[in-house]
C-alpha cells in the first residue's frame, strides 16, 4: 500500500530522527474542577437500609428515598429488592394474570377483579385482551 504525499511528509520527520520511540507528552494532572461533583458515593448501614425499606413500605417513592438518603434511585431499588421487599408498579406475573382471567370468567366485573388483584380495571382489561379472553359488554352479555 502506498502512502500519499501528505502521509509521507508526516512520517518523514519522525523516521528521520533516528530514534525508535517518539517523544510522548505526559498529561498534567494540575487541573482545577470547574463544577461540583455530581454525587459522592455513599454506603448505607444495615439500619439505614431497613429504615429506607420501612419508609418504602409506608408509601415513600424510590425517588423520595434517593433524595433523602443521598444515593441514586437504582441503589434504593437494589437495596429494597435485596431485603426481599416487593417493588410497587411491577408488571403482573403469569399467576396473577391467570387469576384475573378466572375471576372474570366466573362472572365478576372488571372493577371487582381489579380490586381483588390490586390493579386498575384498565390493566385487567389489557391483560384479558392480550390472552384473547372473550369479553362481555357493560351489561354482562357476551359480545
Amino acid at each position: 500500500m502506498a502512502l500519499s504525499t501528505a502521509d509521507t511528509n508526516k512520517w518523514a520527520t519522525l523516521l528521520n530522527r533516528g530514534d525508535s520511540t517518539p517523544d510522548v507528552q505526559v498529561a498534567s494532572y494540575d487541573y482545577e474542577r470547574t463544577g461540583p461533583i455530581r454525587q459522592r458515593q455513599k454506603r448505607l448501614t444495615e439500619a439505614q437500609a431497613w429504615l429506607m425499606a420501612t419508609k418504602y413500605q409506608n408509601g415513600a417513592t424510590v425517588y423520595q428515598l434517593a433524595r433523602e438518603f443521598g444515593i441514586c434511585r437504582s441503589a434504593v431499588s437494589g437495596r429494597i429488592k435485596k431485603l426481599g421487599i416487593p417493588m410497587r408498579g411491577q408488571p403482573s406475573g403469569s399467576e396473577v394474570i391467570d387469576s384475573m382471567i378466572n375471576l372474570y370468567l366466573s362472572g365478576m366485573p372488571l372493577s371487582t377483579v381489579a380490586n381483588k388483584v390490586g390493579t386498575s380495571p384498565g390493566t385487567v382489561h389489557n391483560h384479558l385482551k392480550s390472552r384473547h379472553t372473550q369479553m362481555r359488554d357493560s351489561h354482562g352479555r357476551k359480545r
